[in-house]
């Protein structure tokens, strides 16, 4: 075997028990479907990962077919409206949402009531995943504007050439995007358990409040915010109360929601889980049942309303 087989072999073992251990992790802190969310993790990581370097052969192909780096500097402005990397990052975590979501809320229902199934999902979570899809798009495609703009500022203030460019864009390209995919697959596939069991939660009758838990510290370091979060509940219904590292309040319904700033999302580990009312857990299957449609039907009903006065504010009309 020659060292660079040995190397690869070597690496190849260290993610795999990586994964086993993140694995266990999840498992432990009663992440539905742990496995096959790794799996997911990983899946989504490469197509991020294919996705941002696509993007950056892009520019270094526009670099290269300029005079010189102050006429590629020039045609910034041009150079980046015909990047459509939004577009792509968009499509994939809006199918990787609409794939995952509807089965790991099945899976946490299941987990205060086997007996329960999730047939359809409400409005609110089926707008959501469009929504933030959306976002997400946009901001990793100005993350990586921004990255390059001033890695472009740079090398033009120290008089180099667009050969110089291209290089520092390339050496500094693969293991920056590497590292955003990985962070952004970890942080989203998280996030779609963070909506999933909120979907669960309101279409289980059985629970009427929610506890914060925080799960430890799986190769980070745990925020003492959301240390002192953990054991906090809420009615279902409502968003908790955290007091941010930026000393900020926010009112986030979840771990991982995305009104939270990058700070208080990326690598958070942390869960929400359901307050069990016996009395109703111990009714019949079908008024079990009876009461998640209804449950659906009211949650479809606010969210309609909610909409309404967004769109109203939006257009100036006073109630």
């Amino acid at each position: 075997m020659s060292g660079c087989e040995a190397l690869i072999k070597a690496i190849d073992a260290y993610l795999a028990k990586a994964d086993e251990d993140l694995t266990e992790a999840l498992d432990e802190a009663g992440f539905a479907e742990p496995k096959e969310t790794v799996q997911e993790m990983a899946a989504l990581e490469d197509k991020l990962a294919d996705a941002l370097e696509r993007e950056t052969k892009y520019f270094k192909g526009k670099a290269k077919k300029a005079v010189d780096l102050e006429a590629f500097a020039k045609d910034w402005p041009d150079i980046i409206e015909g990047d459509n990397v939004d577009e792509q990052l968009t499509k994939l975590f809006l199918e990787d949402f609409e794939a995952n979501i509807p089965s790991l809320a099945a899976g946490y229902v299941k987990q205060i009531d086997p007996k329960l199934t999730v047939k359809t999902i409400t409005a609110r979570t089926t707008v959501w995943a469009a929504d933030w899809s959306e976002q997400l798009g946009r901001l990793m495609k100005l993350e990586s504007h921004k990255e390059i703009e001033t890695l472009l500022t740079e090398t033009l203030k120290d008089g180099k050439s667009v050969a110089d460019f291209t290089q520092a864009l390339m050496d500094g390209g693969i293991r920056s995007e590497r590292y955003r995919a990985r962070a952004a697959a970890l942080t989203e596939t998280l996030r779609a358990h963070s909506v999933a069991q909120q979907e669960a939660l309101v279409q289980n009758p059985a629970v009427e409040s929610k506890e914060w838990v925080h799960t430890g510290e799986y190769r980070n370091t745990p925020r003492e915010n959301h240390v002192a979060m953990s054991g906090v509940i809420v009615p279902k219904d409502e968003p908790f109360t955290l007091e941010g590292l930026d000393g900020v309040t926010y009112y986030p319904m979840y771990p991982r929601d995305p009104i939270l700033p990058p700070g208080e999302s990326i690598n958070c580990h942390c869960i929400h889980r359901g307050i069990v009312n016996a009395d109703i857990l111990g009714l019949p299957l079908e008024e079990r049942q009876r009461l998640q449609q209804e449950a659906i039907d009211a949650d479809d009903g606010a969210w309609e309303k909610e909409l309404d006065a967004k769109n109203k504010a939006k257009a100036g009309i006073e109630e």
